[in-house]
């Protein structure tokens, strides 16, 4: 191709790939300007558990006492000054509550109520509302994972979202937040047309095929013009930004272009599933002793093989407080007790007990389930937004999965397909092949300084056709 009919070309498609470069640098930035500037937890540390033998054997004669239906979760958790059974058999619906001394139960919106105040540093008396959500929204994106959750309103705007099952803030945000998530869903990820897939996938086709085409005429231009010290002013600015963002552009846009493309065509990857509602033991005792100067997260009875068991997460004393370390990733048990409710039943562990889940979940016999390794950080694989650690990966022929031993439940299962997806979108689309060397904070100053060059560029592009016509 003749070089004067590619800048032809070049400059015709500047008008429509400019403007979506511009739209898609702009709506980037947003990203870490939420992270920056949002509102933020007081503390990241769920509240810990007081425990003693004396509780356990409280906790088995009031389930002892009470006709119940199948349980998927039965969790004792920290509620207040009490200790609470905590009853789920679905993730759809409310999660009901008994206490110990027969009193009066709290209700799942109580300790929804109960939490918000201990993340956010705020008294229940400022709660102005409380809503239990059962699908995302806009304020609550997909993105979180986490269902059923409270969305916990203030009376000064804040808003927390709140999974009670794993004690977790889920999400936090305001007014100021939630318009600037918007804008990035609805110009990024372009999700006002979702409920037209089609026009979506013809019109992202279009925008990210002229982006795309831009630029490769750009590079090419690049490599077939020499250095001229004739241009001045624009055309210098311009020429030299190209060079260094050319490589940058190039790769955001086609591991965008992948990523979106995989998702039209990818089936979706398992997401969190409780494990069987299984029928309560009708006569329960404790037949270990427990250590009486352990702190706990939380202790739920478990069955494997056939036997019940108290499964003890040990509170782990290391566990920061602080929004980066939440980020990161960090364990928030150092460690599990199993006391056995049945003298005969054999000795069980953490290992043994995660790979008999993930043999439930896959149907997959022992020797297929491989690389089993407990997750203690977050990473391309596992990510923040799954917010449970610590977990067990598994390895099994075209796939992988992750089980969090604390409440028996599948947190995900993906393809390999599905995997280099992820590391593409993560490692270069995110430049989270940074955060090592720079954090999480680095990696987003480099991120805003490169869409800001972007937009410069961008903007000197279409200051040179307007100059020329």
């Amino acid at each position: 191709m003749k070089t004067f009919t590619l800048v032809k070309w070049h400059r015709l498609l500047l008008w429509l790939g400019g403007a979506t470069l511009l739209i898609f640098a702009l709506t980037g930035i947003t990203h870490p300007l939420m992270s920056w500037t949002g509102p933020q937890a007081v503390t990241m540390r769920p509240p810990a558990l007081q425990l003693d033998g004396a509780t356990l054997q409280q906790a088995m004669q009031q389930l002892n006492n009470t006709a119940l239906p199948p349980q998927a979760l039965v969790k004792l958790l920290p509620y207040k000054d009490k200790v609470l059974l905590q009853l789920t058999n679905s993730l759809s619906v409310e999660r009901q509550y008994l206490t110990l001394d027969g009193s009066a139960p709290a209700s799942d919106q109580d300790v929804a109520i109960w939490l918000a105040s201990h993340y956010s540093g705020l008294p229940a008396e400022q709660v102005s509302s409380t809503t239990l959500l059962t699908r995302f929204n806009n304020a609550y994106p997909s993105v979180n994972r986490l269902l059923p959750v409270y969305q916990v309103d203030y009376q000064n705007g804040l808003s927390l979202y709140i999974h009670t099952e794993s004690l977790s803030m889920a999400g936090i945000t305001n007014p100021y937040k939630t318009a600037v998530q918007a804008v990035f869903r609805q110009l990024h990820s372009w999700q006002w047309l979702d409920s037209t897939p089609l026009l979506k996938v013809l019109l992202m086709t279009v925008l990210l095929g002229s982006a795309l085409l831009l630029v490769l005429s750009g590079i090419w231009l690049l490599l077939k013009l020499p250095f001229s010290a004739r241009r001045r002013g624009l055309r210098r600015w311009h020429y030299v930004l190209s060079w260094m963002l050319a490589l940058p552009v190039l790769l955001y846009l086609l591991t965008g272009i992948y990523h979106f493309s995989y998702k039209q065509i990818a089936a979706t990857n398992a997401g969190l599933t409780l494990p069987a509602a299984r029928p309560l033991p009708t006569s329960l005792s404790l037949t270990q002793r427990l250590d009486n100067n352990t702190l706990y997260n939380s202790a739920s009875l478990v069955q494997a093989a056939g036997n019940w068991y108290w499964r003890l997460s040990e509170f782990n004393p290391q566990l920061q407080a602080d929004r980066h370390s939440r980020f990161s990733g960090q364990q928030s048990e150092q460690g599990a007790q199993f006391l056995a409710l049945n003298p005969a039943a054999p000795a069980l562990d953490d290992t043994q007990y995660a790979r008999l889940l993930a043999q439930n979940f896959t149907g997959l016999t022992e020797d297929k389930l491989t690389n089993q390794t407990l997750i203690s950080r977050f990473g391309p694989d596992y990510d923040f937004r799954n917010k449970r650690l610590p977990v067990w990966q598994f390895d099994y022929p075209g796939g992988r999965l992750f089980v969090d031993a604390v409440s028996g439940q599948l947190i995900e299962q993906q393809s390999q397909a599905s995997r280099f997806e992820r590391y593409s979108f993560s490692f270069v689309h995110k430049w989270g092949v940074l955060q090592p060397l720079l954090g999480r904070e680095g990696r987003d100053m480099v991120v805003v300084g490169i869409m800001l060059l972007v937009l410069l560029m961008a903007v000197l592009g279409f200051a040179m056709r307007l100059r020329r016509k």
